[in-house]
């Protein structure tokens, strides 16, 4: 990989409300700076190491409460985004200068370590761990209050009044829920949203997601279907794995074939259906108890049907799909009258909840549902998570490419990776396994000497390369 510089901090300082206008300008003392983003996660976390040979944490008498100021700019801010059409600003990069990477505060909450980093003892290396303000606010706050209206339209308001976050919508379908009405136990608001946010689930059962970027100021709630269903945002130029090239491509001057070589891609544990079946993720029984009646309702889960709604709705191909094996029958007993039966026909778990109707008149309370179908909706949302860590791959590429696109969770990005079959007459060159559209689902974003590297975790619910 070049050996040119492929950021640049153009702001860098520390401050805190004690301190009133002083602020420490760390630019030149930066060791390394690590971002980490997770589509489950309503803020951004980091470590920052930061080489101190003048005594200045010293003198600061750091307390947990300062604030870390970082912008950013990648290594040619002239330069075209590779991936972008001509005239066309990426949604995540609209209202940010040309080449700006990001722009925003922290809170430097804790030291990790300290190291000192010279022979003769006086200088020294201290990792500080940082964190979004708005989940320090968040902390500080209890909530207690009733809700009646839409999820979504809820945890909407927690964020705006409670944290002064607002929210992109963009990425957003139409909930299967509506019509709640219920209390807030006495929650901190952050907590409160994402306890709302898995309660809720699209027509197809599919789970919603809160999540922060570094790219966007504003929170995003999406939901599964719609992160689907978006382009790869490198589907022109993707990513490619091929060991055997990659050293001849980081000498090739072009940044294009730099930055959008596969560096490293690693599998662990994946295709675990044993999970999947213990926590009910294929087929299980739920059952309701409505103490109003004393009544009790049971129904299976088959999460096959799911996916072949899914199917239907164009979400997925199923012919395509890589999460579940329906054809594997277990074996008869006949001796003890033990049928064979298909995993997603089982109840491999028995999940069973409480409720009481008309507490709040024609509002449901937070647990209700208007039908016993609706009641599936929260299992099949549950499926769908656990089907994501099914093809789960830990990829690390160059960052300047990633970052001009704007790419981060909840994107979809383009990997290639060629197969093992070395038969000049496969019909395709390209893994069926590894290779195709993956959802990311976090990052980590290192920023060390002159590189970038950016580290996800990336996911997908189909096999085979994408055309």
């Amino acid at each position: 990989m070049s050996k040119e510089q492929q950021f640049k901090y153009e702001r860098a300082e520390i401050s805190a409300d004690r301190l009133g206008d002083f602020v420490f300008d760390v630019r030149q003392l930066i060791v390394e700076l690590v971002f980490f983003e997770a589509i489950d996660k309503p803020f951004m976390t980091g470590q920052i190491a930061i080489s101190d040979d003048q005594g200045t944490f010293d003198g600061l008498n750091f307390s947990g409460t300062e604030r870390l100021h970082i912008t950013m700019l990648s290594d040619n801010a002239k330069e075209k985004n590779p991936t972008q059409k001509t005239g066309e600003t990426p949604p995540t990069q609209q209202g940010k200068k040309t080449g700006e990477v990001m722009s925003r505060s922290f809170i430097l909450t804790h030291i990790d370590t300290i190291v000192k980093s010279s022979n003769s003892g006086q200088s020294s290396i201290y990792v500080f761990g940082f964190i979004d303000e708005h989940a320090v606010v968040s902390k500080t706050r209890l909530i207690s209050r009733s809700i009646k209206n839409d999820l979504p339209l809820e945890i909407f308001k927690l964020c705006d009044n409670e944290l002064g976050k607002t929210i992109d919508l963009s990425f957003l379908s139409t909930p299967a829920q509506s019509g709640f009405k219920g209390i807030i136990p006495y929650m901190h608001p952050l907590e409160a949203a994402s306890w709302l946010t898995k309660k809720c689930t699209t027509i197809s059962g599919m789970p919603y997601f809160l999540y922060a970027s570094m790219h966007d100021e504003r929170l995003r709630f999406a939901s599964l279907d719609v992160l689907l269903q978006q382009p790869a945002w490198n589907a022109d130029i993707p990513f490619i794995f091929s060991p055997a090239n990659t050293q001849a491509q980081e000498e090739n001057g072009d940044p294009t074939l730099q930055y959008f070589q596969v560096q490293s891609m690693k599998v662990t544990q994946i295709q675990n259906t044993m999970k999947q079946l213990s926590n009910g993720g294929i087929g299980s029984r739920y059952t309701v108890t409505d103490l109003s009646t004393g009544k009790s309702t049971s129904q299976h889960f088959n999460f096959y049907n799911s996916l072949v709604s899914a199917d239907k709705q164009g979400l997925i191909d199923i012919t395509k799909q890589n999460v579940l094996d329906w054809q594997y029958q277990t074996p008869a007993v006949e001796l003890v009258n033990i049928e064979s039966t298909s995993m997603q026909d089982a109840d491999a778990e028995i999940m069973h909840s409480v409720v009481s109707r008309g507490v709040y008149g024609e509002n449901k309370s937070l647990h209700d549902e208007v039908s016993k179908e609706m009641y599936l909706k929260k299992i099949e949302s549950m499926a769908y998570r656990q089907a994501l860590g099914k093809n789960a791959y830990d990829v690390t590429v160059p960052g300047p490419g990633f970052i001009k696109s704007g790419g981060t969770v909840g994107d979809k990005i383009r990997i290639h990776v060629l197969s093992d079959n070395n038969d000049p007459e496969t019909p395709s060159p390209l893994d069926r396994i590894r290779s195709g559209d993956f959802l990311i689902m976090n990052t980590r974003h290192t920023f060390k000497d002159t590189r970038h590297d950016v580290a996800m975790t990336v996911v997908k619910l189909e096999r085979g390369p994408s055309s």
